[in-house]
């Protein structure tokens, strides 16, 4: 793979992170129509599949993670986005049939950050799956391998969030701050988890009812939240909502 080509590809997984999927999927193509190389390809079918997962083109996602999977058919980065695809086609089995597949790959990989990392992926997709147990099984997994990674922590929080275990979350993303993580990430997961445990406490997601019923401790708490994630760059205007009720 030639400089300009690995450069392309870094861009495109740098869009696609940001969410910024249109961008990224020009950069994949672009990748596609000027690199030959077969590494390159590989993970610019992964990359655009990744992309096109984002916008929600499953059909079309998986049909690039097939290209990348004729040039490797162990590209674990082609079967998870195929998974991905599935998953949002509904097609719970073969999802399941990949995971299986990529999990015996991990199993086999040298490499302890990559097995760790593809472990988080997959709790990931466990995630979207509402598998929560499995999700925790695999993100701790990853931990296990590489507990230096503050993301794992982040993931592990936000699954917790979304299993509606807010304290668990909440112990979660602090790990993760006391690991280096220290970005708008973390704080916006932190804010929207304490945001929805008091909406869950109250029963309200009005703001201004919650206002009323939140006790000061707690508007403390969500509000040095909130500052201090839009401190460190967050955009969130559910947020900026909530912070003029709540907060002011």
């Amino acid at each position: 793979m030639s400089n300009s080509c690995y450069n392309s590809i870094n861009t495109g997984k740098e869009q696609n992170k940001a969410g910024n999927y249109s961008a990224a999927l020009q950069s994949f193509n672009t990748v596609l129509q000027k690199c030959d190389a077969y590494d390159a390809k590989e993970k610019a079918y992964a990359g655009k599949a990744a992309a096109l997962n984002g916008l929600k083109q499953y059909n079309d996602a998986m049909a690039a993670a097939n290209l990348g999977l004729q040039i490797s058919k162990t590209s674990i980065d082609n079967l998870f986005e195929r998974a991905n695809a599935e998953i949002g086609l509904g097609m719970g089995s073969d999802a399941k049939a990949d995971l299986t597949t990529i999990t015996s790959l991990t199993q086999k990989n040298q490499n302890v950050a990559e097995r760790a990392t593809i472990y988080a992926k997959i709790a990931a997709l466990n995630a979207r799956q509402q598998q929560y147990d499995e999700a925790l099984s695999n993100v701790h997994q990853a931990m296990n391998l590489d507990g230096s990674n503050p993301d794992f922590y982040v993931l592990q929080g936000d699954i917790y969030t979304a299993s509606g275990s807010f304290q668990e979350a909440l112990s979660s993303y602090d790990a993760a701050i006391g690991k280096g993580k220290n970005d708008a990430e973390v704080w916006r997961a932190k804010a929207t988890a304490l945001a929805k445990m008091y909406q869950k406490k109250y029963g309200t997601e009005n703001a201004g009812t919650l206002s009323k019923k939140m006790t000061n401790t707690e508007k403390q708490s969500l509000c040095s939240a909130i500052k201090t994630a839009s401190e460190h760059g967050m955009k969130d205007m559910n947020m900026d909502l909530l912070q003029v009720s709540v907060c002011n």
